[in-house]
């Protein structure tokens, strides 16, 4: 009997073993859900709260509501490079406008071609420079001294862009009213490149031609044109090519000098003397150079001044 009773405890016992196996499986796996949940849970709090990761977001939207792109353009600079470049470019953008108040001046000097016009001072120091190109109107600003500092582009289509350099390089690029910064866009960088190129280009062309003017301006000098001012006692009237003369110029002059002073003026423009003594006299003046025969001479060489004093005293003779 005993027996019996024991045999039928076995299987309960081993039906609660199985039980509770159960119930501390499925206690085990809440308590491991639980876990994970927190420390997920945790994670995201912790990035939440991170005052770095919160301030990159401010900058972000900031930068946007300003219309400046940050992230991977404006990330590599700091606040104070930031600043400083801004400084610049507000410098430049001063310097755009008093240069259109300049090239409404006096003082103001163009040169104008079917596509291109420059304004230069009266130096001939390059301002601006404005060039058509396929549809598009392309503003070059300059420097002190004569350094690419700001393009402006206008397209077919009215779109703008804006360029501003320092020392060769684009600093600031803006295709709206935000300013971008670099790294900037290969597409950006590249027409930078490209227009720089250009400017500096149309620069080149109009210092070659400021430096052909002056060397015009020193072979005058050396034939005799600017001399007067520098050796006044080798003419027999030194400002004859410079202003009307008055009785009061050939007072005391005689005749031989009247003739001498008259062919003056023509010897300061290269003419060659049929006459002996004339080619004999001025070959003696370190200014004259004969370079046209008298045959082949034009009397058009002469100014207005010089031709009514060549008249005014042979009238004397």
């Amino acid at each position: 009997m005993e027996k019996q009773k024991k045999k039928n405890r076995g299987p309960l016992i081993l039906a609660m073993l199985v039980c509770l196996i159960l119930v501390a499986g499925i206690i085990a796996g809440c308590i491991m859900y639980l876990n994970l949940d927190g420390e997920s849970g945790t994670q995201n709090s912790g990035q939440k709260a991170d005052p770095e990761a919160l301030q990159e977001q401010v900058d972000s939207l900031e930068g946007s509501q300003s219309g400046t792109e940050t992230g991977e353009t404006a990330g590599p600079l700091s606040q104070a490079e930031l600043r400083q470049i801004d400084g610049t470019v507000n410098e430049i953008a001063e310097r755009w406008t008093q240069s259109s108040s300049f090239i409404r001046s006096s003082e103001c000097v163009q040169y104008s071609d079917d596509t291109r016009t420059d304004y230069c001072d009266k130096d001939g120091k390059a301002v601006r420079f404005v060039q058509e190109r396929d549809g598009t109107t392309l503003t070059y600003l300059f420097g002190d001294e004569e350094e690419l500092i700001y393009i402006y582009v206008r397209d077919g289509e009215g779109q703008t862009f804006h360029y501003f350099y320092q020392e060769g390089s684009l600093i600031c690029y803006r295709s709206g009213m935000g300013r971008n910064y670099a790294p900037f866009e290969e597409a950006v960088q590249k027409n930078s490149e490209q227009y720089y190129q250009n400017g500096v280009s149309l620069l080149a062309d109009r210092l070659k031609d400021r430096d052909e003017k002056d060397q015009d301006k020193d072979d005058k000098k050396k034939d005799g044109s600017d001399l007067a001012e520098e050796n006044p006692e080798d003419y027999i009237i030194p400002e004859s090519s410079k202003r009307l003369l008055t009785e009061e110029d050939l007072e005391g002059l005689s005749p031989e000098q009247l003739r001498l002073a008259r062919n003056e003026i023509f010897a300061r423009h290269g003419r060659i003397f049929g006459s002996s003594d004339l080619q004999e006299y001025f070959e003696s003046k370190s200014w004259y150079k004969g370079t046209a025969d008298s045959d082949e001479f034009q009397d058009s060489l002469l100014s207005e001044i010089e031709s009514k004093n060549v008249d005014f005293i042979l009238a004397h003779e």
